[in-house]
């Protein structure tokens, strides 16, 4: 049943506040998505599944900012009876129609994109849920979207009142619906890995922290129900135009921190490049370990899966050979894998060499290189196999 009004004639317009959050929230997608590609491009060297599908979902965000704003423009955030006034009336319900399409698509992208990340953290089980989950989330997200733009027949309908003869779906319902779906697929999606964390056999402050740091999705949660509490008041009030404000930017705060938060455990990378005394405690330093030998080091897995054991690849010599000596020599580590699944992954070392569950062999550069140490987080969170390593000193030019 409508009301007359949700808002007094008075009241002031609010178009400003909804450009503000639209235009913030833009900008630090931009810088986000910017950290990311370069951290994946350019220091990992490898772009995956969640990467491609997270851009996607960033130039959708973009999209829906754009439309946010336009709608602005044409009369969103103003009181209904400016809006005719304006005579702006059928292309501001233009707008929000199309902003509706990039929202819903936006969400969809996000989620996948986090999943995909999940399929690769090395635990079976949690591969296969987040499978099941991108075929869920991805038929939801079509769903959502084909409901947005047919809504009416003939499509025009849907924002052209002046035309009559049509049939509608009911979209207030559909609006309520869409919003209890997307947060019920909220909490499956980021709280999907934390049965893998907690079967960690790292220390509780370890364990909470990647935890805390693969489910800050939640936070896009946390905005999707305070932009639902908005929408039973848009729906009711016959001010339109001036009551969809809080639930427009809410929607553009809710779609802007999925992408953030999917995007720190990519950023990880780039934070241990540039800042790894501020960022990470001395036994994961990159290039660095406290006591004062040279390295990095990793979680690596066991046959069942999981991040059990603490492994490390160094870069420093032998304690037997003198510094002096490596002038002219090299270091050569012959690695040998004890785990005998059938996973039979792989993990990069993000200079074209690859560790294998069955055997490899990997050569430590000799200390002229200029190349940067190897980067321990290529591809995220790693999953290697328990290794044994044999160190052995050879003249530079010489034979094994």
């Amino acid at each position: 049943m409508a009301t007359t009004a949700a808002s007094t004639p008075t009241s002031p317009p609010v178009g400003h506040t909804v450009n503000t959050v639209a235009i913030v929230f833009g900008v630090i997608t931009i810088c986000v998505i910017a950290i990311r590609l370069y951290g994946r491009i350019v220091l990992v060297r490898a772009v995956g599944a969640d990467d491609v599908l997270m851009v996607i979902a960033s130039f959708l965000s973009w999209g829906f900012i754009v439309s946010t704003i336009l709608a602005v423009h044409y009369g969103l955030g103003s009181h209904i009876e400016v809006v005719m006034e304006m005579g702006t009336i059928t292309t501001y319900a233009k707008v929000v129609w199309v902003s509706s399409i990039f929202y819903n698509a936006t969400l969809g992208f996000i989620k996948m994109s986090v999943l995909s990340l999940y399929s690769r953290l090395g635990d079976s089980t949690l591969k296969k849920m987040s499978y099941v989950m991108i075929a869920i989330v991805g038929s939801q997200a079509t769903a959502n979207v084909l409901v947005c733009i047919f809504q009416c027949n003939p499509i025009p309908a849907a924002w052209d009142t002046s035309i009559t003869k049509k049939k509608c779906v009911n979209i207030n319902a559909f609006y309520l619906a869409n919003a209890a779906t997307n947060i019920t697929t909220d909490l499956l999606t980021y709280g999907l890995p934390w049965n893998t964390v907690r079967k960690l056999q790292m220390p509780r402050k370890q364990k909470v922290a990647v935890g805390v740091m693969l489910c800050l999705g939640l936070l896009a949660c946390v905005s999707s129900i305070i932009r639902i509490t908005y929408i039973p008041r848009m729906l009711s009030s016959l001010d339109a135009t001036y009551v969809i404000s809080n639930a427009m930017y809410w929607s553009v705060i809710e779609t802007n921190i999925g992408i953030l938060a999917a995007s720190i455990p990519s950023m990880k990378v780039v934070a241990v490049t540039f800042l790894p005394k501020l960022l990470l405690d001395s036994s994961y330093r990159y290039g660095k370990r406290s006591d004062s030998h040279s390295g990095f080091f990793h979680r690596s897995s066991n046959s069942k899966g999981g991040f059990n054991k603490l492994s490390a690849a160094r870069t420093d010599p032998n304690s037997d050979i003198r510094r002096d000596d490596l002038k002219g020599h090299e270091l050569t580590t012959n690695i040998t894998a004890l785990d005998n699944s059938s996973d039979n992954m792989e993990t990069s070392n993000g200079y074209g060499g690859r560790n294998s569950e069955h055997g490899s062999e990997d050569h430590i550069v000799h200390p002229a290189s200029n190349l940067p140490p190897p980067n321990p987080w290529n591809n995220g969170i790693m999953r290697t196999t328990e290794l044994s390593t044999e160190v052995q000193n050879i003249p530079k030019g010489g034979k094994m």
